[in-house]
């Protein structure tokens, strides 16, 4: 398995939830829709902990900070 099957299998929530302050996660591209929708709910869910999220792509990947 190349690493852009590992890429693609990696769990979205659990990845972002594990993430510590400052810490980047890299995703396909492919799977724009999923992670965005993803970082939406987690901003939603983890405000009351002040926990918050952002994105940005770049080339062919989606790069996911956790920023607070």
């Amino acid at each position: 398995m190349n690493k852009n099957e590992n890429e693609e299998k990696k769990p979205i929530m659990p990845t972002l939830k594990a993430m510590k302050v400052g810490q980047k996660e890299e995703f396909p591209i492919e799977r724009y829709d999923n992670v965005r929708i993803t970082v939406s709910r987690l901003n939603l869910m983890m405000r009351q902990y002040g926990k918050h999220y952002s994105y940005m792509t770049q080339g062919g990947v989606m790069i996911v900070t956790r920023k607070a």
